[in-house]
């Protein structure tokens, strides 16, 4: 069966969700769909927490999967404006920062010359804009347009051409704040993987991307599809991770074809970041996502309304569980210091709470008394909640004394 039904075909599977039919998702879907959650979730957030540092003062977003040109404006494609629009927004806030939108017009893993040996310098818009090139032929220009500016970088590394160990590493040895998005299609990684076993050449380049050749012993079988693709996803990520402090991140979007019908999308966002402040934004994008996408699940079906309370009182008995658990890790590690607590939470439980849900969870915390906080300095009373931060000390109280000393504060009244 393949995995795209109809390339040209735009159209999003919510648009037929009231009709009760299944569309199938095509590649321009996922992909519009993909750049619309990022740019909306991640890009705004992640250009308001550099802002807010006051040290930079532009950033960039590198979109090089590839956006269809022919016979269109370049300068007033619709994929621009959404950039465009953002970026006047940032502009005008109290803490502004530059924000340019570099779009590819071929896929991220294209060369269409790698056989005439140097390339010509790829001509880089100092504005919002579209390049007629592919990430490989243009990347030694935008590397240096780019400079030590933060710049998010969305790209395919198994597309038509494979990233060589040279294209990879050099966005992961860059010393300015770097966000890799790396779209990873499960239908042609599929294709790569029984591509290079029965080709020595593509082996060889599998092997040194992924910095191992234990993808060989993986099963080519049909029934174990699924199990291979998920083997081979990890151990890309697992080629990073010496490069990034942060956990890699395998992100999958849920997408509502029709009332009551949710399927993941057909592919993996693999995303990289050495900042938290970029960590956290990334979870509540995804989060925010994932919410919007099954509370609107059941909206057309009968029953709609016990479907959406079942619904939000699973999303409490989820709270109520990471509670729990945050205190039982707290007691455990005896952990002083709410923002490596906390941080250690938002990698266990990535995209499932948002970074303010935690924060409520430790205000209740420390009002019953499950944890204390010796603070370096005292809030003020015109302060209201403050959270601990790393010059602050945590102590966890066990059950037993906080049992003990609930029952001596009742026997007082």
């Amino acid at each position: 069966m393949e995995l795209w039904n109809d390339p040209e075909d735009n159209t999003q599977p919510q648009q037929n969700a009231g009709r009760g039919r299944t569309r199938r998702l095509t590649e321009p879907a996922t992909l519009a769909i993909l750049r619309q959650w990022l740019l909306d979730g991640y890009v705004a957030d992640y250009a308001r927490s550099l802002a807010g540092t006051r040290i930079f003062r532009r950033c960039y977003f590198v979109d090089a999967l590839g956006i269809a040109t022919k016979g269109r404006n370049a300068a007033r494609h619709p994929a621009v404006q959404p950039i465009c629009t953002l970026a006047q927004v940032l502009l005008q806030e109290s803490r502004p920062i530059a924000l340019n939108g570099l779009l590819l017009a071929f896929g991220s893993s294209k060369r269409k010359d790698a056989r005439l040996g140097e390339r010509e310098a790829v001509s880089v818009p100092k504005e919002s804009g579209i390049l007629n090139a592919s990430w490989l032929e243009a990347a030694p220009s935008i590397l240096q347009e780019v400079e030590q500016s933060p710049t998010i970088f969305l790209l395919n590394p198994f597309g038509h051409t494979l990233f060589t160990n040279e294209d990879v590493t050099a966005l992961y040895k860059r010393t300015a704040p770097t966000e890799l998005c790396l779209f990873l299609s499960h239908k042609q990684l599929e294709t790569l993987f029984l591509t290079a076993i029965r080709s020595p050449a593509y082996a060889i380049l599998v092997t040194a991307v992924l910095r191992t050749d234990r993808w060989k012993a993986l099963s080519t079988r049909s029934a174990e599809r699924k199990k291979t693709l998920h083997a081979l996803i990890d151990l890309f990520a697992d080629s990073m991770k010496r490069h990034f402090v942060l956990p890699i991140q395998l992100i999958t979007l849920p997408i509502l074809m029709r009332p009551g019908v949710v399927e993941e999308m057909p592919c993996t966002l693999v995303f990289a970041t050495r900042r938290q402040d970029s960590f956290a934004s990334m979870n509540n994008a995804l989060c925010h996502y994932r919410r919007g996408v099954y509370a609107q699940r059941h909206h057309g079906v009968l029953n709609e309304e016990w479907f959406e309370m079942q619904y939000k009182q699973r999303v409490e008995r989820d709270q109520q569980r990471l509670e729990a658990g945050l205190v039982q890790q707290g007691r455990a590690q005896q952990a002083r210091r709410w923002p490596e607590l906390r941080q250690q939470q938002l990698a266990a439980n990535f995209g499932n709470f948002l970074v303010a849900e935690y924060d409520a969870i430790l205000h209740h915390l420390l009002q019953s008394g499950v944890v204390r906080c010796e603070w370096r300095r005292p809030p003020s009373a015109n302060e209201g909640e403050r959270l601990p931060a790393n010059d602050d000390t945590l102590r966890w109280t066990e059950e037993k004394n906080l049992q003990k000393e609930r029952g001596g504060t009742r026997g007082k009244h």
